[in-house]
């Protein structure tokens, strides 16, 4: 398995893990340490997706009619599907049946359709599917795509994903997308995550940022998201 790291350029790792770790020997301490950090138990009381962000279960209203022979499916034959299904829509279903079951030994071939299946519906619905697994080891491929992908509805997806999640970590990577993003919707998107995180450190980026934006609509996120920040602050103090 390769190491679940990301290297300083926001792609995976190409060294092998030790098995125990799920990371090389490189990124061993730095990484386990990471991953013993939880994020702190909070609800958002500004955004409309009312979530409880301290670990999985994450709520998920998304419904789909999937056939019955991949709905029944073995975990393991769902993700054979994802892997070499030529039909992305059967790669699609696939990934949302995976999403459903939460499966944590789907994390590796998720990450690996979100790098390299060539079918943008199929990759938004992998980073969904990474979101709701929800275990801390899900952060390096979502930050990974929010960095990279090519699509802004996988971004979008990943940026909605991270502020779920409520990794404490996460705050400096969208706030670093964020100020190189140029579609509206995933910045909107990674503003708002930024807000549910509740770090105070990306306030000067919001506050410039809701100062100097044009669009009408990223100056209310930015409002709003320094409004939940400065709340759970307070709630926390």
């Amino acid at each position: 398995m390769q190491c679940y790291a990301l290297t300083p350029e926001k792609r995976r790792c190409a060294n092998d893990a030790r098995d125990a770790s799920h990371f090389c020997a490189a990124h061993e301490n730095e990484n386990t340490r990471a991953l013993k950090t939880s994020p702190p138990k909070r609800w958002n009381g500004i955004f409309a997706r009312v979530r409880e962000v301290l670990a999985p279960p994450i709520y998920d209203g998304g419904k789909y009619d999937v056939p019955k022979w991949l709905n029944h499916a073995p975990t393991p034959q769902v993700i054979e599907q994802l892997r070499v299904h030529p039909d992305s829509m059967v790669r699609w279903m696939a990934a949302f049946v995976l999403r459903k079951r939460r499966a944590a030994e789907a994390m590796e071939p998720l990450w690996h359709a979100l790098q390299h299946d060539n079918t943008r519906f199929v990759r938004q619905q992998c980073a969904v599917a990474l979101g709701k697994i929800g275990a801390p080891l899900v952060f390096a491929p979502l930050v990974e795509a929010l960095h990279h992908d090519r699509d802004q509805g996988v971004r979008q997806a990943c940026a909605i994903a991270l502020g779920n999640l409520g990794f404490p970590r996460a705050a400096p990577e969208i706030a670093r997308v964020l100020e190189g993003e140029e579609n509206i919707f995933v910045r909107w998107e990674c503003i708002v995550a930024l807000g549910q995180l509740g770090d105070k450190r990306v306030e000067k980026l919001l506050t410039r940022l809701q100062a100097e934006e044009i669009a009408q609509v990223i100056r209310e996120a930015c409002k709003d998201s320094l409004s939940e920040i400065q709340h759970q602050d307070r709630a926390t103090a």
